[in-house]
């Protein structure tokens, strides 16, 4: 587990997954939309552009969200500010995200090695140590990420450290504290390559640990509650308003 400010403990959190994908994933409106409808995180993902602005944006290029045959590494921040993406926004820079809101939870992927410096970069100029969770698919860009800041900050498992997690379990280990030492949280889907990532005896060993349990994406309202029953203690969606009725939170 990890004891850090950024986890909540004595209630389930619903984390805007992209920002909320609509009106547009990762945008200033999409994160405005996602807080109106009651988000208490704003889940993204941080790609860096060729001067080394951590960008919010999921995928390596542009032409899902913009048309724009284009990869966010061969554009510098000030080229990337002038393209206009599908519904007319633009896109954000993770530093410009955290000044605009202040009080704002971020669960961040760190997308690419570039976006280390840059996100490690908007994170301390902006103070948001406390307020942000930090992560990677990969677990050595994860650690790496870790070591630069000044002061902790909060994190989850890579997909590494989620399946010897989950081995570890099936191998009969009865108290997995010591392997989930540091890690804030598995965010993770229902299954993983083929690895069955919800049963009650897994929800129960991990949350034995203090280490949380994200699960992503689910848009099903009968999948969140049953998911919260089991103990998930984070319901990462496309749909803020959808789970917050279902889980009977009050926005």
């Amino acid at each position: 587990m990890q004891e850090h400010p950024f986890f909540v403990k004595d209630r389930v959190v619903v984390l805007a997954h992209r920002g909320f994908t609509p009106p547009t994933e990762n945008t200033l409106g999409a994160i405005q939309h996602a807080i109106a409808s009651g988000a208490d995180i704003i889940e993204t993902d941080v790609h860096s552009s060729k001067d080394g602005i951590a960008v919010l944006i999921h995928d390596s290029d542009l032409m899902r969200i913009a048309g724009v045959s284009a990869n966010v590494k061969d554009l510098n921040w000030e080229e990337l500010q002038q393209i206009t993406l599908n519904d007319g926004s633009f896109l954000l820079s993770l530093s410009d995200a955290l000044a605009a809101f202040p009080t704002m939870k971020f669960n961040i992927d760190v997308k690419d090695r570039a976006a280390i410096q840059g996100t490690v970069k908007a994170i301390e100029s902006n103070k948001a140590h406390e307020r942000v969770l930090v992560s990677s698919f990969s677990n050595k860009r994860r650690k790496d990420s870790l070591k630069m800041f000044k002061k902790p900050v909060a994190t989850s498992a890579s997909a590494s450290v989620v399946i010897s997690t989950w081995l570890l379990f099936k191998l009969g280990f009865k108290d997995l504290s010591r392997h989930l030492s540091g890690i804030g949280a598995l965010q993770i889907p229902i299954s993983l390559y083929g690895i069955k990532l919800d049963s009650p005896k897994f929800i129960k060993l991990v949350n034995s640990t203090g280490t949380q349990l994200h699960y992503w994406t689910i848009n099903d309202p009968v999948e969140m509650r049953r998911l919260v029953e089991l103990g998930a203690q984070g319901i990462v969606t496309d749909n803020t308003s959808l789970a917050i009725e279902a889980l009977g939170k009050t926005s």
